[in-house]
């Protein structure tokens, strides 16, 4: 049995109210912000960041609806004043619904719309983190619909979405519009039931929500700064300078290689500022004969879901279908087909790397001297031929066209 009504609101009513406020008219002005700035080039990074913040707030809305509608229904609050005319009182209680029926509403348009990945009439296909934790799933698998349905209800769930907003700021000031009247005007307690008041026993049933709010506050303001500073540059993954490892014997012969002693590197561009990253799992092996050079080898396996620049965003969306295809393709390959000295000591290898189920001709080096032996090689690879983002970005709009792929590796003799 619900409660008697109490003089005052629960001190997690109070909590969830004003968190929710400043989450939903925070969100609001962060929405109405980004919908121009993604189409900026100076502004678009930043923009980029804001949709996953924005998106996180709305979940985050989405779940202390959902906490607050079910505290409401088990705590009755506050009784209206008693003069209160009864249209007044049938407003306020029709405003109030409409308030969480809004709060849930609107979240979830939103949740339908990123689902559909698709924006604009092309896919768009990028992953929601909350504030970087973890992946949101999406809505009813409709990333993988079919390009019509996955349109037309990208189209009618940001249509609604917008709405809402538009409906829940002309909601907010009926509602502010409200609470000065009974405050400045009326002179009652309406108001003041909702203001914060230390009663020791009352808030300290609201502790632990009030932790798990502060968790997110934060989030949301490393988010925030992350927005005001300039686009960072590239992420610190420089190539390791190594001595080569001593031969024990002669060059001829078998040699490994791995990330303890190289590195292989990309480099490009995502809304207009750089990024680097690197691939944390390969390896190598060379079958090399100075004297008979056609039989000479150089095979390679990269782990494609090792590739990684330290930017969440970027490292979850790699691994995707439209980019790297872990799925099914976990491992990109390099075989050479053929070595030739260059200079005395120097050998040029060409052969040919394979993502997906693409085939791209690569030139590397391999340098002998006293101490062993080292690869070593700088190339481009244009995302069209490797078939990488090209359902979401097929026009380099966001992603440089052409990756960069610097490789430094030192040989250690095969045992």
């Amino acid at each position: 049995m619900m409660p008697a009504a109490s003089a005052r609101y629960t001190a997690v009513a109070i909590v969830l109210h004003w968190a929710m406020a400043i989450a939903l008219i925070g969100n609001a002005l962060l929405g109405w912000w980004m919908a121009d700035a993604i189409d900026d080039a100076e502004t678009q990074l930043r923009a980029i960041t804001a949709f996953q913040l924005h998106k996180s707030l709305g979940l985050t809305v989405l779940a202390l609806s959902v906490v607050r509608l079910a505290w409401r229904l088990l705590h009755r609050p506050p009784a209206l004043p008693e003069p209160m005319p009864r249209w007044e009182r049938r407003a306020s209680i029709v405003t109030h619904w409409a308030f969480y029926v809004l709060m849930l509403l609107l979240p979830l348009s939103g949740w339908l719309y990123v689902s559909t990945q698709w924006r604009d009439g092309a896919p768009l296909n990028v992953p929601t983190l909350w504030f970087g934790w973890f992946e949101v799933p999406h809505l009813f698998g409709l990333g993988h619909a079919p390009g019509e349905l996955r349109e037309w209800v990208s189209r009618e769930a940001i249509e609604t979405h917008e709405l809402l907003a538009w409906a829940g700021a002309g909601l907010l000031g009926v509602h502010l519009a409200a609470a000065l009247k009974h405050h400045f005007a009326d002179r009652d307690q309406v108001l003041v039931q909702m203001l914060p008041r230390w009663q020791a026993g009352e808030w300290a049933r609201a502790a632990v929500l009030l932790v798990g709010l502060a968790a997110v506050a934060v989030s949301a303001v490393e988010v925030a700064v992350l927005l005001l500073r300039a686009p960072p540059g590239p992420a610190a993954f420089a190539l390791l300078d190594l001595p080569l490892q001593p031969a024990a014997g002669p060059v001829t012969g078998r040699w490994t290689f791995g990330p303890a002693h190289g590195s292989v590197v990309f480099r490009g561009t995502h809304a207009g500022a750089g990024f680097e990253g690197e691939f944390t799992r390969w390896s190598a092996q060379l079958a090399f004969d100075p004297e008979n050079l056609s039989e000479s080898s150089l095979t390679a396996g990269i782990a494609t879901a090792s590739a990684t620049d330290e930017v969440p965003l970027h490292d979850q969306t790699l691994p995707e279908q439209e980019w790297f295809d872990v799925a099914h393709y976990p491992e990109a390959r390099f075989a050479s087909t053929r070595f030739a000295e260059s200079v005395a000591g120097h050998y040029a290898i060409e052969g040919v790397l394979t993502i997906k189920d693409r085939q791209i001709p690569v030139a590397l080096e391999l340098r002998l001297d006293a101490q062993g032996v080292a690869v070593n090689g700088r190339f481009k690879i244009d995302r069209a031929a490797a078939n990488l983002g090209l359902e979401s970005d097929p026009e380099a709009e966001y992603v440089s066209r052409e990756i960069e792929v610097q490789v430094r590796a030192a040989g250690i003799p095969a045992r």
